[in-house]
């Protein structure tokens, strides 16, 4: 994220010499679940009076954050233990909808294509100068509200808040309108600067620009939005896409920049995973013109599993950004179990487990690594652009195993037919395998 401010953070030599010297040198299911609650604690003693966190100097990024990794533990079956977290659940929703911001959406964006999708005319966005990573940070933790926690649905009634744009309307009514907004916002190829950027995003919505790191927050955020009841994401925004999935992944495996070749990394393939997740892609070409290699992407993570941050964007463990999209993009493609990652950080002796005979695996080094390297205050230590709130909520999530909403969605009337909640289909999801 293109920082307006620069923060002073921890650097990953830090984190390496944590790990060097033993920290809590354990990952058991029980300091797994530890260090979840010690990180939840941590974020709600820093939570500001109005409901936010602001550390990154993006509010609505590192509130939408912090509301994530609580709301996906409240629905766990150990849920927040004996702590009650629900007032700031509540401050936080209630600060991310006076934050929201509106803009009209039009019938027709510029390629025949219809945005308009609610037909209400508008669309929310946050952020301002980087609303598409905000955003796209906003929209899953409003999406997993929508699911029981503090009693709200998608037809709860948002008021109070003070936003006009938003009071009076209902969850499932801002969810769908800020989908608008990624629909809209898309580079299509009417507008393409270069043609090679068609389907993807930039920083803000319809610059005709496009590159490998944006582009994957709005996928994150509409795989969330779809699954809630009565979302509907357009089929063309996910058709579009693959145009820009195809241009961007390099010969090697991994994504790059703005072009196939520029600051090719960990961090913008985890999120080219997580965009062949919202596609549907299967692994092989799926139509014509479709030339994106998830098997190309997954082999580029495993010869860079045991990269440190380097630089600002480059490297794997100790880099909260990187290791957050790379945990998307792997759970949702291959699953928590998936055995394409074998270059492991921890080996042998070192691997530690409840028992000795599991299979090790990719999040299981995840895991161990972020149980060593917690500080005793339950944050961990931020990195670059991206400080202690944004690592420390996105570390709860990985460890807490997040599921990653599935890109094939039932239509909203099949879900009611069925009876499905989206707390169960994530709770049945949590272990999954995809080939």
């Amino acid at each position: 994220m293109r920082l307006k401010i620069r923060l002073l953070a921890t650097t990953a030599a830090m984190a390496v010499a944590m790990l060097a010297s033993g920290g809590a040198s354990a990952s058991t299911e029980a300091q797994k679940q530890a260090a979840i609650d010690n990180g939840l604690a941590w974020l709600a003693s820093s939570q500001a009076g109005d409901g936010s966190w602001c550390a990154s100097g993006y509010c609505a990024a590192d509130t939408a954050a912090a509301l994530l990794a609580f709301t996906e533990q409240r629905y766990k079956p150990a849920g927040w233990g004996a702590a009650d977290y629900s007032a700031n659940v509540a401050k936080a929703v209630n600060y991310l909808l006076r934050d929201a911001g509106a803009i009209s959406i039009p019938n027709d964006r510029g390629d025949g294509r219809n945005p308009n999708i609610s037909g209400s005319g508008m669309g929310y966005y946050w952020g301002g100068g980087e609303s598409t990573y905000v955003t796209g940070l906003v929209l899953p933790a409003l999406a997993r509200v929508t699911a029981g926690i503090n009693g709200i649905t998608p037809s709860t009634v948002i008021s109070g808040t003070g936003n006009a744009s938003v009071d009076g309307r209902t969850f499932g009514q801002v969810i769908q309108d800020t989908v608008a907004t990624f629909a809209y916002g898309q580079t299509h190829a009417a507008n393409a600067v270069v043609p090679g950027y068609r389907g993807g995003w930039r920083y803000t919505p319809s610059t005709g620009q496009s590159d490998g790191s944006t582009a994957q927050w709005p996928a994150i955020g509409m795989l969330f939005a779809q699954s809630v009841p009565g979302i509907v994401v357009p089929q063309y925004v996910k058709d579009e896409l693959h145009y820009w999935m195809d241009y961007i992944q390099n010969s090697n495996g991994g994504a790059g920049y703005d072009s196939p070749g520029y600051l090719v990394n960990e961090s913008k393939t985890g999120g080219l995973l997580v965009q062949m997740a919202f596609t549907g892609y299967p692994g092989s070409s799926s139509g014509p013109g479709d030339l994106s290699d998830k098997a190309g992407a997954i082999a580029y993570l495993n010869a860079n599993w045991r990269q440190f941050a380097s630089g600002t964007w480059y490297g794997n463990f100790a880099h909260p950004y990187s290791m957050w999209s790379v945990y998307k993009g792997l759970e949702s493609t291959i699953g928590l179990e998936g055995g394409d990652i074998t270059n492991f950080l921890y080996a042998g002796a070192s691997q530690i487990k409840d028992d000795p005979s599991d299979v090790w695996n990719w999040w299981e080094d995840y895991s161990q690594y972020l149980v060593e390297t917690q500080a005793g205050s339950g944050a961990w230590p931020g990195y670059d652009y991206w400080p202690s709130t944004l690592a420390t909520a996105w570390n709860i999530n990985i460890l807490n195993a997040t599921a990653i909403p599935d890109g094939d969605v039932p239509e909203p009337a099949s879900l009611a037919l069925l009876g499905l909640g989206v707390a169960g289909l994530a709770a049945v999801r949590a272990r999954r395998r995809r080939d």
